[in-house]
């Protein structure tokens, strides 16, 4: 704004035409007076600024001068470690690719042995169902036996043992009225 100012101030001055008088030469001296001023304060500033950038460069490039020496030691070792998993790699991978063809494989031979395995133990289930059904057919059957027999025997006996019993019965009543008879005939 101030150089916007000077030049409009210029051009009027160039367009006047009037004399040089020596109030208007004060007020000239002034003028270059405030400028020569103004630039000695904007070269104060402008060396004030230039200190502070080449102070700010100076700790900038200590920075990164301390910063190289700390990760160069880094980067050296990332680099080995680098190489190392490299050349690991490059040496194991024939080993997984035979691995992986193994598990292949052995991944195939393990699923047909299992769908064998599944097999043999559909057939000892069914084979064990038909022999259960077998047994249980066979227990049926016995257990209906024996409760036959049992009721054969029961009336086997029954009938016998009835007769038995009425017979003993009958028995026990002869002699209780024979023995009536003998004492009745004793007290007599």
């Amino acid at each position: 704004m101030p150089a916007m100012c000077l030049a409009t101030w210029f051009a009027l001055w160039l367009q006047e035409n009037y004399s040089f008088s020596s109030g208007n030469a004060k007020l000239l001296m002034v003028f270059i007076g405030l400028v020569a001023l103004s630039m000695v304060m904007q070269a104060a500033v402008q060396i004030g600024i230039s200190l502070k950038a080449g102070k700010a460069l100076k700790e900038l490039t200590e920075i990164a001068e301390e910063l190289r020496e700390k990760t160069l030691p880094l980067i050296d070792t990332a680099m080995s470690v680098g190489k190392t998993a490299e050349a690991m790699l490059k040496d194991a991978a024939p080993k997984v690719k035979l691995i992986t063809n193994n598990m292949a494989e052995t991944s195939g031979v393990v699923r047909s042995s299992a769908v064998q395995v599944g097999r043999t133990v559909t057939d000892a289930n069914l084979r064990t169902q038909r022999q259960v059904a077998r047994v249980d057919g066979i227990v049926t059957a016995v257990l209906t036996a024996t409760v036959e027999v049992a009721g054969a025997v029961q009336n086997g006996l029954r009938g016998p043992a009835q007769k038995l019993a009425g017979l003993a019965t009958q028995a026990r009543f002869g002699l209780e009225g024979l023995l009536d008879r003998v004492k009745a005939m004793g007290a007599k």
